[in-house]
């Protein structure tokens, strides 16, 4: 094999912004569900009396700056660090994955409304595009007979 030849392709500019925008997919995707499970693993670390005391702070940071990952306001990373803080500091929600459901929820939700705009966008240009709606052939109920074969 001649020095000169190598087996990976070199990393260009392009391949840069390639895998920069797939870590932005990958965040988009999987960040609340992750972010979820990175406060659900604090509450079972903070576990019994523990988490009266240490749960606030450790919970408070790691939702404040798991809102600054998701891309989240100032306002809005602060309100996660809140509800991460009282979440990890309640007893008994150790055994439950509240975190990860509520992540898995914002994503279902954010989707779902992504989906409902994608259609109605696509009903408007469609019913644009034709004109009218009842410019098409004419549709026939069963039992219904054309002047043709009458």
């Amino acid at each position: 094999m001649d020095r000169n030849t190598s087996i990976a392709p070199p990393l260009t500019v392009d391949s840069g912004r390639a895998a920069v925008q797939v870590g932005r997919r990958l965040n988009r995707a999987f960040g609340p569900i992750a972010a979820g499970m990175i406060i659900d693993s604090i509450d079972l670390l903070t576990l019994g009396p523990i988490g009266l005391y240490a749960g606030p702070a450790i919970g408070g940071l790691a939702g404040f700056w798991l809102g600054r990952c998701l891309r989240l306001s100032g306002r809005e990373s602060l309100l996660c660090g809140v509800i991460a803080a009282i979440y990890c500091s309640i007893p008994f929600t150790e055994v439950m994955p509240l975190g990860t459901i509520a992540g898995a929820w914002a994503r279902f939700r954010e989707i779902s409304a992504d989906d409902a705009a994608r259609e109605q966008s696509d009903l408007t240009a469609a019913e644009s595009s034709s004109g009218d709606a009842n410019t098409g052939p004419p549709v026939l109920a069963l039992g219904e007979e054309t002047a043709a074969a009458s």
